[in-house]
C-alpha cells in the first residue's frame, strides 16, 4: 500500500485495467458520469499509473487511475 495525494477537489475517478490502447473508453465513462452528475472540470484531467509497463510486461496487470 502507498499513499496517493491529489489536490483537494471533487472528482470522478475510474481505474482502467489492462492495455492503454482503449484508455479512451475509460475517459469516456468518467466524462459521462461527470456530465450525468453535473460535475464541472477544473481543467485538471490526469492519469495516475499505479502499475504499468515499467512495472510489468504483463498488460493484464496494468492499472491506471483516470480522474
Amino acid at each position: 500500500m502507498r499513499e496517493l495525494r491529489l489536490p483537494r477537489r471533487t472528482a470522478a475517478v475510474a481505474t482502467h485495467q489492462g492495455r492503454h490502447d482503449d484508455l479512451d473508453l475509460t475517459y469516456g465513462a468518467v466524462g459521462a458520469f461527470a456530465a450525468r452528475n453535473d460535475l464541472r472540470s477544473q481543467n485538471l484531467v490526469e492519469e495516475v499509473y499505479l502499475v504499468g509497463p515499467r512495472d510489468t510486461d504483463r498488460p493484464k496487470r496494468w492499472r491506471t487511475l483516470v480522474t
